[in-house]
């Protein structure tokens, strides 16, 4: 399993409430995170395979920028 990070123009979590019943269908509730605290809106997806597209796709859909962010190496 894989994490995945996205910042994305959510802005809280009334505006969430338009993703987040396709987020529990697709990766189920408990593999998803959103956080909202500080400047950046942070998504955190864990699955086994690539979503990043889908994701996006769904974010788009919904009115929303989506980035990834590249993990660090921890270096």
């Amino acid at each position: 399993m894989n994490t995945i990070s996205f910042k994305t123009s959510v802005k809280d979590k009334y505006e969430l409430i338009s993703i987040r019943p396709i987020l529990d269908i697709i990766f189920g509730e408990s593999n998803w995170s959103f956080k909202t605290d500080g400047i950046d809106k942070i998504l955190s997806v864990v699955s086994s395979v690539p979503c990043a597209p889908m994701v996006n796709y769904i974010l788009k859909d919904k009115g929303f920028h989506c980035e990834e962010l590249t993990p660090s190496l921890g270096f």
